[in-house]
């Protein structure tokens, strides 16, 4: 007897959240790339266009192949935790993990369909950051929420056992 599996109204949210950081960082990397670059607030913030063909701050080696299989292997991980440790994973992990997916998958498009990941949001010489994008910037914000979460549950622990 076949079961109708519905999704709920969390995994809609969470598949929204990932559709949505894909569309926002590639419509805005493609909008970048037609206007070329520009300074948004002078000496402060730029989009300079910057072809990425290596890994995370240019570590890694250049081959597409290697970016997409680890990328895939490290987003599965991801998604079979949230899948399998649904009961045990609350919502607002699971959003920021959501958000480390929605970045890791916008990135490996660039890189199957460009061959280069596409970046241009700069610091210049305010913050010496290298040049990254939004999808990026979910993935940032994802792991240090999540690191957040776990110090926080850590601390509650530590203090619940004195």
């Amino acid at each position: 007897m076949k079961e109708n599996k519905k999704l709920s109204k969390e995994s809609i949210l969470l598949i929204s959240i990932v559709i949505i950081i894909i569309l926002i960082d590639q419509i805005l990397k493609i909008w970048v790339q037609s206007l070329g670059e520009m300074s948004i607030v002078a000496g402060i913030l730029n989009f300079k266009i910057s072809q990425n063909y290596s890994a995370a701050y240019g570590i890694g080696s250049n081959s597409t192949i290697m970016y997409v299989l680890t990328n895939i292997v490290i987003l599965g991980i991801i998604f079979k935790f949230i899948t399998t440790q649904n009961e045990f994973v609350d919502k607002k992990l699971k959003v920021f993990l959501s958000f480390i997916i929605a970045g890791g998958i916008s990135n490996v498009i660039d890189k199957i369909v460009r061959g280069y990941v596409t970046e241009f949001i700069d610091f210049g010489q305010v913050i010496n950051l290298p040049v990254f994008n939004v999808a990026d910037i979910f993935i940032l914000i994802g792991w240090v929420a999540i690191a957040g979460i776990f110090a926080s549950f850590t601390v509650k622990e530590w203090r619940n056992k004195k």
